[in-house]
């Protein structure tokens, strides 16, 4: 694959397409943000590590002026952006008909709505647990380690899924080709759907969250509607295992000290992707005749904190 584009280019999209770029690929950073894009443009990209801080040299644009076709475009919006920066990209010819399109975004549903805009063909999901910093305009914070699960999106793979498995590894990211990887969007997008909303509405971090003894009792009416619709939709799901996810993100020296980015989205005054978590359950429980009155309840609580912390 020659040229790539990484669409939303925040924290993790800025992470992946830099480390894509010292690798040596053609790389372009798209994102809607005037300010980052031109801060990249004009300093490069600026990059702190638990040891050093440095620069990489990276070009940026906004969608709107995209100019080059990509082979491979790596989608890292807020998922509610998503569709927007796929349609202009489209428009702009920046996607051809062997264009891989990749899902990095957390929630649930990308693929279906991304069907109604290009073929499922050309639709790959993927789950990371690498982690990212946004720290200002052309600014990005890298700790930690992570690793990539990928496959397209109808269960099928094709050179492609080889290429990007080879240029993320190359670049390394630490990329796999997933057997199963619905069952593993649906797993993140459980752990997401408990932990983000819960710690958002009682504004805690995940440690502090965690230190209520009845905690357990508090997320397992959450995580049994979250299986029944899944099963609805021909995906198996097993309570034990989920909770197992959720708790080893509990202690301090895993992700306990950090507030989620539901959290961090809410209190900087930013809409966040509810819709896309509980929302989403909500609406497949709909679709399939299925209560779902806990996510119901998260999904409106979080619309209502929008209300008075989000503006304009």
């Amino acid at each position: 694959m020659k040229k790539i584009a990484i669409a939303g280019a925040g924290a993790m999209g800025s992470r992946i397409g830099s480390q894509l770029k010292k690798a040596g690929y053609d790389v372009t950073l798209i994102d809607f943000w005037d300010e980052h894009v031109q801060a990249i443009n004009d300093r490069g990209l600026e990059i702190q590590t638990e040891t050093d801080t440095y620069h990489i040299d990276i070009p940026a644009c906004k969608p709107e002026d995209a100019e080059a076709r990509y082979d491979l475009i790596i989608i890292l919006t807020k998922a509610m952006h998503s569709e927007v920066m796929l349609q202009t990209l489209l428009d702009r010819g920046a996607i051809y008909e062997d264009t891989a399109i990749l899902t990095l975004m957390n929630g649930l549903g990308h693929d279906e709505r991304f069907a109604q805009i290009i073929p499922t063909t050309q639709v790959f999901l993927a789950v990371t647990v690498w982690t990212a910093g946004l720290r200002g305009p052309g600014q990005i914070l890298l700790e930690g380690t992570g690793r990539i699960d990928l496959q397209r999106a109808d269960g099928e793979n094709d050179a492609r899924t080889e290429a990007i498995v080879e240029m993320f590894n190359h670049a390394h990211l630490n990329a796999y080709i997933s057997d199963n990887v619905i069952q593993t969007v649906w797993e993140k997008a459980t752990l997401n759907s408990v932990l983000n909303p819960l710690c958002t509405i009682l504004d805690k971090t995940i440690f502090e969250f965690s230190s209520y003894p009845d905690a357990r009792q508090q997320i397992e009416p959450i995580i049994d509607e979250i299986i029944a619709v899944a099963k609805a939709k021909g995906i198996q799901l097993n309570a034990q295992t989920l909770i197992q996810k959720i708790e080893s993100t509990y202690p301090k020296n895993a992700q306990g000290l950090h507030y989620p980015s539901m959290h961090q989205d809410l209190y900087r005054g930013r809409l966040t992707e509810i819709d896309y978590l509980n929302g989403q359950i909500s609406a497949y429980g709909r679709e399939f005749g299925i209560p779902t009155p806990n996510n119901d309840m998260l999904l409106h609580l979080i619309h209502q904190l929008e209300m008075t912390h989000v503006k304009g």
